[in-house]
């Protein structure tokens, strides 16, 4: 039989036994350390592999390839943001009704700077998610620059008139073949344009990302060096 002065208090497959007086005392603020490493731990799940490897670059691109390029490379930095917004809310609702749990079971009950530290976290897991995004979108940006560069150098090689003639030699008869190669001059000159345009759109939103992605890691870096010292010093506190 359980003696007087004592209470059990079961942690998941933990048996803790306290004086009750100490477990009393104890109960409102023992569960803040684990609310706290519970996200700290999501923290480091979400950061140890953000996203996967980065596919290398194709070894030939074909003209359908750089059509889809044409389209606003930013677009996809806008749909990695709603995904982000959808998994930081879903975490948001996981902390919700873990902290529920423990104040039915329990009793829990934070501070107004728990709850801050609480907040603080959720900032930095969504900061740390758009740090991700952008060095994604970065490296995807980067990558098309590379290959319409390279296909920009090719059209300049294709444009030479011996090449143009190789190209055009089996078409068409003799009479013709200055006419084919004319039509094959102007497709190479239209594409090399809309090539060139590409381009400066890449290098444009590149050098915007980028700036994107300085601003995103200083906001975290600070972040890390105001909040995460906090809360190792609360946790310290509230162990004894």
């Amino acid at each position: 039989m359980q003696p007087l002065d004592r209470a059990d208090v079961n942690i998941g497959s933990f048996r803790i036994i306290r004086p009750k007086k100490e477990f009393a005392m104890k109960i409102k603020i023992a569960p803040l350390p684990i609310v706290l490493l519970t996200f700290a731990f999501s923290i480091s799940a979400q950061l140890t592999n953000p996203g996967g490897p980065i596919p290398p670059p194709p070894s030939s691109v074909s003209q359908q390839t750089y059509a889809s390029t044409s389209m606003d490379p930013m677009s996809n930095i806008s749909m990695e943001l709603t995904n982000i917004s959808r998994s930081v809310q879903l975490l948001s609702d996981r902390l919700k009704t873990f902290v529920d749990k423990f104040e039915k079971v329990g009793g829990l009950t934070l501070s107004e700077k728990q709850q801050r530290f609480i907040m603080g976290l959720e900032i930095l897991v969504r900061s740390e998610q758009r740090v991700t995004t952008l060095q994604r979108a970065y490296a995807d940006l980067l990558e098309k620059q590379i290959q319409v560069k390279g296909r920009l150098t090719q059209i300049e090689l294709d444009l030479k008139p011996q090449n143009i003639e190789q190209s055009t030699i089996f078409e068409g008869g003799s009479s013709q073949a200055p006419e084919f190669r004319e039509n094959r001059r102007n497709k190479l000159l239209s594409e090399q344009r809309a090539l060139a345009t590409l381009v400066q759109n890449l290098e444009r939103n590149l050098y915007e990302t980028e700036a994107g992605l300085r601003e995103a890691q200083s906001h975290v870096v600070r972040l890390r060096r105001t909040l995460l010292p906090q809360i190792e010093k609360e946790i310290e506190q509230s162990a004894y």
